[in-house]
């Protein structure tokens, strides 16, 4: 009884936090980049690192190559797209992709490689990261991945 209560309550909790992320309530107002375990990189103004690769004496990690992407809601449609949504990438190449919100939050989430970018309504956000694996990894807008939001990065 007290497991059906706590799942219930994890539950509804993570519901709320759903609801909130998709209307952009409670939403803090600045990217969030998640580090993966690795070395913690030097974070760069305006780019964020995403991954380990820093210069050996602790400087800032350097930007990669700039992929742009467009997270898109086009027009109220209830189509929500990234453009482009499938990536090639070289292991050991280094990407800073710059990523701009038409009109609501969403994500650039990468689970398999630790990238988890929020990007606000009308906002864009740089975040650099160095591919150390060969793979084809699903990307995903967390809060409309149902519905469609999603891509993939083939690292050769």
């Amino acid at each position: 009884m007290i497991k059906q209560a706590v799942a219930f309550l994890l539950f509804a909790g993570l519901a709320a936090g759903a609801l909130a992320a998709c209307s952009g309530v409670g939403v803090a107002e600045t990217a969030t980049v998640v580090q993966p375990a690795s070395p913690s990189p030097v974070p760069r103004a305006p780019s964020e690192a995403v991954d380990g690769a820093g210069a050996a004496d602790g400087g800032p990690v350097e930007r990669g190559t700039e992929v742009f992407v467009s997270l898109q809601d086009p027009g109220g449609s209830g189509e929500y797209i990234y453009d482009p949504a499938d990536f090639s990438f070289s292991v050991g190449e280094t990407i800073t992709f710059v990523m701009e919100s038409e009109s609501e939050f969403h994500t650039f989430t990468v689970t398999e490689l630790d990238i988890n970018v929020s990007v606000q309504a009308e906002e864009t956000v740089d975040a650099t990261y160095t591919f150390d694996a060969a793979g084809t990894y699903e990307l995903i807008c967390i809060p409309h991945q149902a519905l469609g939001m999603v891509g993939t990065i083939t690292v050769q």
